[in-house]
C-alpha cells in the first residue's frame, strides 16, 4: 500500500470491512457513524468487504453496461445502477446532472472502488450509503442480511419491527423505550440480522440508522420479528410457514438480478422463520400497543418453543 493512503478496519455484524482512502481527510469526519465499529490491527485477508476511495475532479463517462435501475428510495431520480459482465456500477448524480459518486463493485460486492468528486465534507454523505450497498450485498454470503427495520433490545433479547415506510416502526420503538421496562434502541433503520455458527439468530447494530443517531456495536439474540400494520385497535397474530417468510422478505436487502446473492438471502430468511417467532401487529401508535406487543410476544414465544419441542 502506498504511503499516501490510509487504511481502516471496521467490524460490522461480526464481519470485517476494510477501507482504503487517500491521506488527508480524517476518518471520523468522513464516516462519523462508523467510529464505534473501528478495530485496530486487523488482518485484511480476513476482510469480507474491501472498499477503496479515490478522489477525482470528474468521473469518466465510460460505457457502463446495462441499466438495471434508475430510481432509489434515498436518491430518487439521481440514482443509476448498471450491470456489466464482471461488475456492477452504482452512480449518484447531482441535481445539475453530473455524477458525484461512482462505485464499481465485483459481482459479489466483496471488492469495490468508490470515485467521488473533490474532498468536501458536504459530499461525504454518499460514502456511507454506498458502503452500505456494498456491505449489504456481500454479507449475504455469510448468512447475514441488512434489514429495513427498527430494533429494540429488551432484557437481553432483540425485537425487530418491520413495515412499509410510514407504518410507524420508529414510533413503535419509541413507545417501547417509554413504556416497556428495560428497553433500549439498538438500531432504527438498517440493523444486520445474522445466522451464526451456534444456530442462533442475532440482531446487530450497524453504522446505518437512518435519521436516528444510534450506532452501537452490540448484538442480541432475536426474540421476534413483528410486521406492523396501522389499525383502529391493537391485535397481534403469530405467522408461520410461507406467511412468516413473506412477513420478513420485503424488508431484506438484496439485488434481485444476482441469483447467487438473492438465493443466499432467501435461504437465510427461511432459516430465520424456522427458528424465530414472526408476528403481525395491527396497532395504534399508543402505549397500549407497545405493552400488548411485549406481553403477547413473550406468551407466543413460550408456546412456539413448546410446539417445536413436541414436534
Amino acid at each position: 500500500m502506498q504511503h499516501t493512503q490510509q487504511q481502516e478496519f471496521y467490524s460490522i455484524a461480526g464481519l470485517l470491512l476494510d477501507l482504503v482512502f487517500p491521506a488527508g481527510p480524517k476518518r471520523e469526519e468522513m464516516l462519523p457513524s462508523f467510529e464505534p465499529f473501528s478495530v485496530e490491527n486487523a488482518d485484511r485477508q480476513q476482510s469480507v468487504c474491501s472498499v477503496e476511495i479515490l478522489f477525482c475532479t470528474s468521473i469518466t463517462q465510460e460505457n457502463r453496461g446495462k441499466l438495471r435501475s434508475d430510481v432509489s428510495a434515498v436518491w430518487g431520480e439521481h440514482f443509476r445502477f448498471y450491470e456489466q459482465e464482471d461488475c456492477y456500477i452504482t452512480i449518484i448524480k447531482s441535481e445539475l446532472g453530473g455524477d458525484l459518486w461512482m462505485m464499481k463493485s465485483n459481482k459479489d460486492f466483496s471488492r469495490s472502488v468508490i470515485h467521488m468528486q473533490t474532498v468536501k465534507p458536504m459530499l461525504y454523505c454518499g460514502l456511507s450509503w454506498l458502503m452500505m450497498v456494498a456491505f449489504g450485498q456481500t454479507c449475504l454470503l455469510h448468512h447475514a442480511i441488512l434489514i429495513h427495520a427498527s430494533v429494540v433490545a429488551c432484557n437481553g433479547k432483540g425485537y425487530a419491527f418491520l413495515g412499509k415506510s410510514g407504518t410507524g416502526k420508529s414510533t413503535h420503538s419509541r413507545l417501547w423505550l417509554e413504556h416497556v421496562e428495560g428497553a433500549e434502541l439498538l438500531n432504527d433503520d438498517n440493523p444486520a440480522i445474522r445466522l451464526e455458527d451456534d444456530g442462533h439468530i442475532y440482531a446487530y447494530g450497524t453504522p446505518w440508522s437512518g435519521k436516528t443517531d444510534c450506532y452501537k456495536r452490540l448484538k442480541v439474540p432475536v426474540q421476534a420479528f413483528v410486521r406492523l400494520k396501522q389499525a383502529t385497535d391493537n391485535k397481534l397474530l403469530m405467522k408461520q410457514g410461507m406467511d412468516a417468510f413473506i412477513g420478513i422478505l420485503p424488508s431484506c436487502t438484496a439485488i434481485r438480478w444476482n441469483k447467487i446473492l438473492f438465493t443466499k438471502m432467501t435461504d437465510t430468511v427461511e432459516a430465520i422463520v424456522n427458528k424465530v417467532l414472526v408476528a403481525e401487529l395491527a396497532c395504534l401508535p399508543d402505549r397500549a400497543a407497545a405493552r400488548l406487543c411485549h406481553h403477547e410476544i413473550l406468551q407466543l414465544t413460550n408456546l412456539y418453543k413448546t410446539e417445536r419441542n413436541s414436534a
